[in-house]
């Protein structure tokens, strides 16, 4: 592989994994907000992303679908932090099964593209990115921050994937603090002649 082929690869592989981590968090946990909520959020989205190869507009049953799509992928990001072991997503596959995909070629190079149009078209190559992550390698390694007041997607970098959350700054050391603070009010109530609550004593047994 020369290495102009190389860099494009690994160009397409980065547009990707912006794709689908910007689609999942079109859903924010933090303050509940959510850019698919309705026709007009879905469209706005889609062509920001340009994902519509012609003007189109969404419809309910649309949003409807964008959503399952999205439930999907968030859940397939929250069983990436197990490693290789994935079971069946059923919000995925229906979502699929309503954005059919044909392959074509570009000269001798052979491409996913909708066999769809309109809005559903632009939900299909969310499906394409999918698939092209996965093929690079790279979509074992796109997750939902373990902070549950967050659940933000991102791309673990790390070289054994082993990163828990989005940000180790802000929601690794929160959530480290919180374990903390729960260890020395167990210990505390242990000292006083009081039994751990069987949360705390679950978490200190960790």
């Amino acid at each position: 592989m020369t290495a102009g082929i190389a860099d494009t690869a690994q160009a397409r592989q980065s547009d990707v994994c912006t794709l689908l981590c910007a689609f999942a968090n079109t859903f924010d946990v933090e303050d509940g907000s959510d850019a698919l909520a309705d026709p007009a959020g879905l469209t706005a989205w889609l062509s920001t992303y340009g994902l519509l190869d012609q003007p189109a507009t969404a419809g309910p049953a649309d949003v409807q679908l964008a959503r399952r799509l999205r439930d999907g992928v968030r859940q397939a990001m929250a069983q990436h932090h197990d490693g290789d072991v994935e079971t069946a997503i059923p919000d995925l596959d229906e979502a699929a099964r309503a954005l059919p995909l044909r392959t074509t070629f570009d000269g001798t190079r052979p491409r996913l593209v909708p066999s769809i149009t309109g809005v559903r078209a632009g939900l299909a190559r969310v499906l394409v990115a999918i698939i092209e992550a996965q093929t690079a390698g790279a979509w074992i390694r796109l997750k939902l921050c373990g902070a549950d007041d967050c659940a933000w997607a991102y791309y673990d970098t790390s070289k054994n994937r082993s990163r828990l959350w989005c940000s180790m700054e802000v929601c690794g050391n929160r959530q480290k603090t919180r374990a903390y603070r729960a260890r020395r009010r167990a210990s505390q109530r242990n000292s006083d002649g009081q039994p751990a609550a069987d949360g705390e004593a679950a978490r200190m047994g960790r």
